[in-house]
């Protein structure tokens, strides 16, 4: 059976996304390919999650490419949360990677407040 044209299925179980969602770099990852219109280098991302760190000095950092590519994005392909080409260090993703990432902003923006009064 085809599945050609049909929305693509997300086989992991709830336990399993929040493993996922526990490291935050995969957090930011998402956040920020939800704001995206087309594929991205993995170099692109990499740099953006560098710029999001605020211990970082704006350089990018080999080690969030490091984890990345051999971690990251392999764990987020594997879950069918994006898809990630490694020989042309290309993430491509969909509107569900979109929606989780869309989801995690919201959750993060609604635990601002709570980790502040802490």
């Amino acid at each position: 059976m085809s599945t050609k044209g049909s929305p693509k299925s997300f086989h992991v179980s709830t336990d399993e996304v929040f493993e996922l969602l526990g490291e935050k770099r995969r957090r930011d990852l998402l956040t920020v390919l939800c704001s995206q219109t087309s594929p991205v280098t993995l170099f692109a991302l990499a740099s953006e999650l560098s710029r999001c760190d605020e211990d970082n000095d704006g350089l990018v950092d080999e080690e969030i490419v490091v984890m990345l590519h051999h971690v990251d994005l392999p764990k987020l392909d594997d879950a069918d949360l994006l898809t990630y080409d490694n020989s042309l260090q290309l993430v491509m993703f969909d509107s569900l990677a979109a929606g989780v990432g869309s989801a995690v902003e919201e959750i993060e923006s609604a635990l601002r407040p709570v980790r502040d009064a802490i």
